[in-house]
């Protein structure tokens, strides 16, 4: 058991699953990052205690590196909430999809912008460029990397107007550009949580949620500790129980020592 913190109140809790986000959290911001040693060995002897997934942006494919480094079994988070899947055997075990209409609303707005909204193919992950005549029909995900801040903030701010879709931003692996994505209503972290928990058989109030960019609102909205790194965006700090060290510094090494591996 382990004593926490959490809105001014001392309360003992067990936690059973420990939630991370990948870029900047697990990983730094890089396409081919991986976890540092420590990381590794942190999260081995973690798994001895409770369940460890990740809740990541990712698609399936380009999170395979590091859940095999990690050697993860169990459900897990992919693709913004789009998609739960075994990270043994990487079978997907529930997911959404944005409907035809909401794709072709999607891409009359990115118009609006001159901005060329893409796609990922499940199984090979290639980036593909969408337009009014062709696009998949029912995609995981739509999203445009590399945006400039104030672009991306009027792009949220339009999407948000269309009602059966979910949009974030999150920094792009260029720490100066953003990405915006697009899934479906109920297709966030705060969802993929929902289904974790469910699966495991356990509450969300002792689920442990970590991140560091905006998209992870719905993670630590969803979780009962919710730990902000240092990298993290202020904002999510605001809401955070917890802020640990930078991902430089092996935060979610020193979350697992203190909340988990202590007795």
């Amino acid at each position: 058991y382990q004593l926490v913190t959490t809105n001014s109140k001392l309360v003992f809790m067990k936690y059973k699953a420990l939630m991370l986000d990948l870029d900047g959290t697990t990983v730094p911001n890089s396409v081919a990052a991986l976890p540092s040693t420590r990381v590794i060995e942190a999260i081995k002897k973690a798994e001895e205690k409770l369940h460890v997934g990740i809740a990541t942006g990712r698609t399936l494919i380009e999170s395979i590196p590091i859940l095999e480094k990690l050697s993860l079994s169990g459900p897990s988070v992919v693709h913004g909430g789009a998609q739960v899947i075994d990270a043994s055997t990487k079978e997907v075990v529930w997911e959404k999809r944005i409907d035809t209409q909401s794709v072709k609303e999607v891409i009359a707005i990115f118009a609006q912008f001159n901005i060329s909204v893409s796609y990922n193919t499940e199984d090979t992950n290639e980036h593909i460029p969408l337009t009014a005549q062709k696009f998949p029909k029912n995609p995981l995900s739509l999203w445009h990397y590399g945006l400039e801040p104030e672009v991306a903030e009027a792009l949220v701010d339009k999407l948000s107007n269309i009602p059966t879709i979910s949009v974030s931003k999150t920094l792009s692996w260029d720490p100066t550009k953003y990405v915006v994505f697009v899934t479906h209503l109920e297709a966030t972290k705060q969802h993929g949580i929902f289904e974790v928990a469910k699966l495991l058989g356990i509450e969300t109030h002792e689920i442990i949620g970590v991140g560091d960019s905006y998209n992870d609102f719905p993670l630590l909205m969803a979780s009962g500790l919710k730990i902000a790194m240092g990298n993290a965006a202020q904002d999510l700090k605001d809401i955070a129980d917890f802020v640990a060290p930078s991902v430089e510094e092996d935060g979610v090494a020193v979350i697992i020592e203190k909340f988990i591996l202590q007795e």
